[in-house]
Order: C-alpha cells, then structure tokens, then sequence
C-alpha cells in the first residue's frame, strides 16, 4: 500500500516537471483584432501604406480567417478554451496553424509577451537568414 502511494506521488511529481508548454515554430504570429464567429481578423502590424492612403480605414497587414469547431484554441495556461472565450482574447498575440489547402485555421495558440517576443525574433532570424 504504502509502495503504490509513493510510485504515484512520484509519478505525480515527475509529470509536474515535464509539464511545460512547447509551441511549434512554424506558426504564424498575429494580434487578434476582432472575432466574428466564424470568422477572426487578425493583424501582422507594423507599417502599412494602404492603411496611411485609406486614413486608417483599410488595414493592409490585417487577414481574416476562418475557424472551426474542431479548431484546438489553447489559452496561456495551455488550457483549450471554447471560441466563445476567444471574444476576451482580442488585443492579445496569437500563434495559429492553417490548412493551406482549405485555407481553415488547424490550431490557435493565445501568447504570453515572452513566447510573442520570441516568435518575433525567430521570424527576424529567419527573414534575414532568407535575404
């Protein structure tokens, strides 16, 4: 009895270690602008000239994509939200995954400012690995 107690805490405990978040680095990185179920729009940022010619009614760095009901939306605990909470969410960095067939979004990250920071940088080093 006492054995299995201690192999289960020690499982407990060891699975606590390993629990950490990992992203894939393939995603894209958006500021999620507004949500239309179902339907997001997201912005790039940075400098747009359509967005300067049309006096900020055209954004030109923004998108707009669809999701589904089996789209994985994971918030900053790594916990998986309903869309409905994706509401909340606007303003906020996001990371998302899409089938570049069906142009749907596959899986929808919510950042924290560290993991957003990083994801900038690995897509400066790899723009500047492709010039």
């Amino acid at each position: 009895m006492l054995r299995g107690f201690i192999l289960s805490l020690a499982l407990l405990v060891s699975s606590l270690v390993h629990a950490q978040r990992s992203l894939p680095d393939d995603m894209d990185v958006a500021v999620l602008k507004t949500v239309d179920l179902p339907y997001l729009k997201v912005s790039k940022g940075g400098f747009s000239w359509t967005r300067l010619l049309t006096l900020g009614i055209v954004d030109g760095n923004a998108a707009k994509l669809q999701i589904t009901r089996f789209t994985k939306i994971h918030d900053e605990n790594d916990r998986f939200i309903p869309m409905g909470r994706l509401l909340n969410q606007t303003g906020k960095a996001v990371a998302f995954k899409y089938n570049e067939e069906s142009r749907l979004v596959q899986e929808i990250w919510i950042l924290t400012d560290a993991e957003a920071d990083r994801f900038i940088e690995h897509a400066k080093k790899q723009k500047k690995a492709e010039e």
